[in-house]
C-alpha cells in the first residue's frame, strides 16, 4: 500500500543516514590504516631491493675470491711441479749413480770368489736346488690344501649368513609394504568419508541460506538488491574522491620535492 511504501522509504533513508553518521566517523581510521599498509608495502620493497643489492655484491666478491684462489693455487702448483722435477731428476740421477758404482763393486767382488769356488758351489748348488724343490713343493702343497679348505668353510659361512639376511630383509620389507598399505587404505577412506561429510554439510547450508531468501518476499529482496547496488555506487563515489586526495597530496609532495632541489 502507499502507507506501507512511505514508511518502508522512510526506514530505507534513516538507516542509510546512520550508515552514512557511521562511515564519517570511521573515515579517519579508515585513512590511518591505509597510510600504515602503504607505508609497509614502501618498507618491504626498499628492504627487499636492499637484501637484492647486498646479494649481489656479495656475489660479485665470492665469485673474485674463487677466481683468485684458483689462479694462486695454479701459480703455485705449477711452481711446486717445477721444483718436485728437479729434485726428482736429480734424486733419479743420483740413484743411477749409486746403483751403478755399487754394481760394480760387488761385480768385481763375485767374481774374485767366483773364480776360487765356483766348481763346487756349483755341484753342491744343485744338490741344494733339487732338495730346496721337493721340499718346497710338499710344504707348498700341505699349506694350499689347508688354505683351500679354510677358504671353503669361510665362503659357506658366508653365504649362509649373507642368504639368510637377504631373506629375512626381504620378508621384513613385504611386512612393512603391507603394513603400508593397509594404513594408506584406512587414512585414504577416512579422508573420503570426511571430505564427503564436509561437502554435504557446505551444500545444506548454501541451500538453507538460498531457501531463507527466497521465502523472504519480493519487495524485501528487491530492496536489499537495491540497497546493496546502492551501497557499491557510494563506495565507488568514495573510494573515486578518495584516490583523487591521494593523487594530489603525492603530486604536491613531489612539487615541494623538486622545489627544495
Amino acid at each position: 500500500t502507499y502507507i506501507r511504501k512511505i514508511w518502508l522509504g522512510a526506514r530505507t533513508r534513516r538507516k542509510y543516514l546512520e550508515l552514512m553518521e557511521e562511515f564519517a566517523r570511521h573515515v579517519q581510521k579508515v585513512v590511518t590504516i591505509q597510510r600504515y599498509a602503504r607505508g609497509f608495502l614502501v618498507r618491504l620493497r626498499m628492504w627487499r631491493q636492499a637484501v637484492r643489492a647486498e646479494e649481489e655484491l656479495w656475489g660479485a666478491l665470492e665469485i673474485q675470491r674463487v677466481w683468485r684462489g684458483y689462479l694462486g693455487r695454479v701459480r703455485w702448483e705449477a711452481k711446486y711441479e717445477e721444483v718436485w722435477q728437479r729434485e726428482m731428476a736429480a734424486v733419479t740421477l743420483q740413484r743411477h749413480i749409486r746403483g751403478w758404482l755399487a754394481r760394480t763393486k760387488v761385480g768385481r767382488i763375485r767374481r774374485k770368489i767366483a773364480r776360487a769356488e765356483f766348481e763346487r758351489a756349483r755341484r753342491r748348488f744343485r744338490a741344494a736346488q733339487r732338495v730346496q724343490a721337493l721340499m718346497r713343493g710338499a710344504l707348498v702343497r700341505k699349506k694350499f690344501l689347508r688354505r683351500y679348505l679354510r677358504a671353503r668353510r669361510a665362503a659357506v659361512n658366508i653365504q649362509r649368513v649373507v642368504r639368510g639376511h637377504a631373506l629375512r630383509k626381504r620378508l621384513w620389507q613385504q611386512v612393512k609394504e603391507q603394513k603400508a598399505v593397509s594404513i594408506e587404505a584406512h587414512v585414504r577412506g577416512w579422508l573420503v568419508r570426511r571430505r564427503k561429510l564436509h561437502l554435504i554439510a557446505k551444500v545444506i547450508c548454501i541451500q538453507r541460506g538460498w531457501r531463507q531468501w527466497l521465502r523472504k518476499p519480493q519487495e524485501l529482496r528487491d530492496a536489499a538488491v537495491a540497497q546493496r547496488k546502492e551501497r557499491k555506487e557510494q563506495a565507488e563515489k568514495n573510494q573515486q574522491h578518495f584516490r583523487k586526495h591521494a593523487e594530489q597530496k603525492e603530486l604536491k609532495r613531489i612539487q615541494e620535492e623538486d622545489a627544495a632541489a
